[in-house]
């Protein structure tokens, strides 16, 4: 198990000052970005692939691959979307979207074969209605065993969908397919614009969750994960306003010690 953080500048420096260490930098799939995170630390690849909107099949193959060789990245990940006209209660429109994920993800499995692909989990909230369905614990379950593929939890993803149908976060997430957990991704949530959003600090409330989250895998109730990823901090306008040195300097070592290889 290996611990990462997004990638930012503010990370670099701190790293070659020594003053925080971890294993490795998550980082989207930028060729600038790329070769300025591997200049430092050893990084792996974050694919915005959203399934469930039938594009998969637009995405360029070769440039991906090439990637996930330079990187050693050692999954291919995608995320489980929806589409605003889906409706919760509607068998159907529940079965149209399992049906199209499991097209979606056996197109992934044959492209990029060799790699396991693991599907994360969204978070549902008001602004984002197509997330509803999409979020449902028992049709992620579905998605991920069916076609015989992987889980990244993403327990901030989790807590905002648990809070916004009033229900138990840890409840929601062992519904999820945790034999088949190969990454976990972390953040602070804090209410922004009137909704709980996630990449934030991590807030004095959300250390508990991942506190359970490193209590699970350490006891083996959960499959323990290639990769942890502390999800703060990153480049470009919507993550470098809120990309803060004290942070990174006193949180990424409290979590490394919950989360690194050696533990």
């Amino acid at each position: 198990m290996r611990f990462a953080v997004n990638y930012s500048t503010k990370l670099a420096e701190l790293i070659k000052a020594g003053k925080v260490d971890f294993d490795l930098f998550k980082c989207p799939e930028w060729d600038g970005l790329l070769k300025a995170a591997t200049a430092v630390k050893p990084v792996y690849l974050h694919l915005d692939i959203a399934l469930g909107r039938d594009q998969v099949h637009k995405l360029d193959f070769d440039r991906l691959k090439r990637m996930l060789v330079e990187t050693g990245t050692p999954h291919v990940n995608c995320h489980l979307a929806g589409t605003p006209d889906l409706k919760i209660g509607n068998k159907a429109d529940r079965n149209k979207l399992l049906k199209q994920w499991i097209k979606e993800i056996d197109f992934l499995k044959k492209e990029f074969a060799g790699y396991p692909v693991i599907s994360e989990n969204l978070p549902f909230e008001p602004p984002i209605p197509e997330f509803h369905l999409a979020s449902d614990a028992d049709l992620i379950r579905q998605a991920i065993i069916e076609p015989d593929t992987g889980l990244l939890l993403d327990i901030s993803h989790a807590r905002i969908t648990a809070d916004t149908l009033g229900i138990n976060y840890q409840e929601y997430v062992e519904k999820l397919p945790l034999d088949r957990l190969h990454e976990v991704h972390i953040t602070g949530l804090r209410r922004y614009h009137g909704f709980i959003e996630d990449h934030f600090e991590m807030q004095p409330e959300d250390w508990p969750s991942a506190e359970w989250a490193a209590e699970q895998i350490r006891v083996g109730a959960w499959r323990e994960p290639e990769i942890v990823a502390f999800e703060y901090g990153g480049v470009g306008e919507w993550f470098s306003w809120r990309t803060e040195t004290w942070v990174l300097e006193e949180q990424v070592p409290r979590l490394y010690a919950l989360f690194g290889g050696n533990n």
